[in-house]
C-alpha cells in the first residue's frame, strides 16, 4: 500500500510545482501586458537641406496612465513644428523636441507626428535618437530609448559648395559668422533739428558699419503730413514713396562708420515728428536687420572714442532674417506727375513671349528677345524662390520671370515693352495696385542688359516722367 501511495505522492507535487511555474509565468506578462512600453519611428533616411520631413512615431503603452513625456534632440541647424500631437503640449526649445502629457490618454497605443526641417546649408550625417519616460505606481521614474536612426542630409542644390556646412561643424560656424555679423554694426538717428530758415527736420543716420560691405538699405517710417528728400545718401540710392524714405546700396561706403543726411518738410504747420526706422545689411550672403536707435547726441563729425563710448551704452538687438529680396541698383527716374488711368496689366498687350505662365511646370527663365526691349524689375536676391507663392504675397498679378545678372537672380515682370513710355506706365500700375514700390525700369538690347539711357539714344526715344 505504501509502496503506491508515494508515486502518487510525487506526482501531485510534481503537479503543483508546474502549476506554481505557470502561474508565475502567467502574472509576469500579464504585468508586461499591463505595463510593458515600447516606442518605434517611421521616417526617411535622407533629407535634402532647405526642406522638411516628418517623423512618426507610435507608442506602445498598455495601460500606463499619468504623467508621460517624449524627447528627442536635434542638431544644430534644425527645427521641427507640430503635425499631431495627440493632446500633449508640444515644445521645440534649445533644439529638444518634448511632448508632454499631464494625464497620457488610456489607449494602449497612440502615435504623434511632427516635422524636422533642415536649415539649407547643411550637409552629412546625423544619429536620431529619441526617449519616451513615464511614472510609474506615482513613484518610480521609468523610459524607454527608441532604437538610434541614420539620417543623410543630401546638400541643397540653391546652396554654393563653399556656404554648405557639415551638420556637426554648423554650432560652431553659425555662432562666429553670427558674432561676425553682430558685432558692432548698428544705426543711430539724431534727433531731427528743426531748421527754422528752411523750414524742414534735418535727419542725420550715423552707420558703423563694422562686418556689412556689400548690401545695406535703410527704411525709414516717418508720419503722414511729410516729404522726404534727399541731402546725402553717400553713394546710395534715395527714394521716397508711401511714407518711407530709403537708402540702398549694393556697395557699402568704405569707411568704417559714417552719415547720411536727408530733410523732412511738412505740408502744414507739425512741429513734431516721430521716425522709426531699420537698417539691414548682408554678411556672408546671409541678411540681417536691426532698429534704428534714436539719440540726442549730434552725430555729425564723431569721433572713434565718442562713438565708442555710445556704442558700449548700448543693448543692440540684431536679427536675421531668412529672406530678403530686393531691387538692384534702379536708374534714377522722378516720379510721373498728372499720369494717366493706366490699363490693368493683363489688358496691355503681350510681348509674344512664350512658355513662361505661372502653371504648371516652369522654370520661370526670361528668355531672351530680339531688339531692344524695356522690362520692369521688381526684385532681385541671391536665393531662388516660389516664384508664385512669394509674389502673391506681394498681391502681384504679372507673370514673373528670372534672369542671373552680376551675381544676382533678378525678377522681372510680362510683358516687355518696345516703348519706354509702356515700360513706365506698368511700373507705375506695379506701384499702385501691389505692395511692390520700389520697382523700376530696365533696358535689353538682344536680351543683354544696358542701360536706360543707352536703350533711350538707340531708339531715339524720350525719357517721360
Amino acid at each position: 500500500m505504501l509502496r503506491h501511495l508515494i508515486p502518487f505522492s510525487m506526482k501531485r507535487f510534481f503537479t503543483l510545482i508546474v502549476a506554481g511555474i505557470l502561474f508565475i509565468m502567467f502574472s509576469s506578462f500579464l504585468r508586461f501586458f499591463q505595463t510593458g512600453v515600447t516606442i518605434t519611428a517611421d521616417m526617411p533616411d535622407v533629407i535634402e537641406a532647405g526642406t522638411e520631413i516628418t517623423v512618426n512615431v507610435a507608442i506602445r503603452k498598455g495601460k500606463l496612465t499619468g504623467f508621460a513625456r517624449f524627447q528627442q534632440e536635434l542638431p544644430a541647424g534644425f527645427t521641427a513644428k507640430p503635425v499631431n500631437s495627440y493632446f500633449a503640449d508640444f515644445s521645440f526649445q534649445e533644439q529638444k523636441v518634448t511632448l508632454l502629457w499631464i494625464n497620457i490618454p488610456e489607449n494602449d497605443e497612440i502615435g504623434i507626428s511632427y516635422k524636422i526641417i533642415a536649415n539649407e546649408r547643411l550637409t552629412g550625417k546625423i544619429e536620431l535618437q529619441g526617449r519616451f519616460s513615464w511614472i510609474e505606481n506615482n513613484i518610480d521614474r521609468k523610459s524607454t530609448d527608441l532604437q538610434p536612426q541614420m539620417l543623410a542630409i543630401n546638400p541643397s542644390p540653391n546652396v554654393p559648395v563653399d556656404r554648405q556646412i557639415d551638420v556637426n561643424d554648423y554650432a560652431k560656424i553659425a555662432s562666429m559668422e553670427a558674432e561676425a555679423a553682430s558685432g558692432q554694426t548698428i544705426a543711430l538717428r539724431q534727433q531731427p533739428v528743426w531748421m527754422e530758415e528752411d523750414r524742414f527736420f534735418l535727419v542725420t543716420l550715423l552707420i558703423n558699419k563694422d562686418a556689412a560691405q556689400k548690401y545695406a538699405k535703410i527704411e525709414e517710417n516717418v508720419p503722414a503730413g511729410f516729404i522726404a528728400a534727399d541731402l546725402d545718401s553717400k553713394g546710395g540710392i534715395f527714394s521716397f514713396n508711401n511714407n518711407i524714405a530709403k537708402f540702398i546700396w549694393m556697395d557699402m561706403p568704405p569707411e568704417p562708420y559714417f552719415t547720411v543726411t536727408y530733410k523732412l518738410i511738412p505740408r502744414g504747420d507739425q512741429r513734431a515728428v516721430k521716425i522709426d526706422g531699420v537698417f539691414m545689411f548682408m554678411v556672408n550672403n546671409r541678411t540681417f536687420n536691426t532698429p534704428i536707435i534714436e539719440r540726442g547726441e549730434t552725430l555729425a563729425g564723431l569721433t572713434r572714442t565718442q562713438l565708442n563710448g555710445i556704442l558700449r551704452e548700448l543693448d543692440v538687438k540684431i536679427e536675421e532674417q531668412p529672406e530678403l529680396l530686393i531691387a538692384d541698383k534702379p536708374t534714377p527716374t522722378p516720379p510721373p506727375q498728372n499720369v494717366p488711368e493706366q490699363q490693368k496689366p493683363s489688358e496691355v498687350q503681350q510681348s509674344g513671349r512664350t512658355g513662361a505662365t505661372q502653371s504648371g511646370n516652369t522654370n520661370y527663365l526670361l528668355t531672351p528677345e530680339p531688339g531692344i526691349r524695356y522690362r520692369v524689375q521688381v526684385a532681385a536676391g541671391h536665393k531662388e524662390i516660389n516664384i508664385p507663392r512669394y509674389f502673391r504675397n506681394y498681391r502681384l498679378t504679372n507673370t514673373v520671370l528670372k534672369e542671373e545678372h552680376e551675381g544676382w537672380i533678378k525678377y522681372t515682370v510680362d510683358p516687355s515693352f518696345s516703348e519706354y513710355k509702356d515700360a513706365r506706365d506698368l511700373r507705375v500700375f506695379i506701384s499702385n495696385n501691389s505692395k511692390i514700390k520700389d520697382a523700376f525700369v530696365t533696358a535689353y538690347n538682344e536680351g543683354r542688359r544696358i542701360t536706360v539711357q543707352e536703350a533711350l539714344m538707340a531708339t531715339n526715344q524720350k525719357y517721360v516722367r
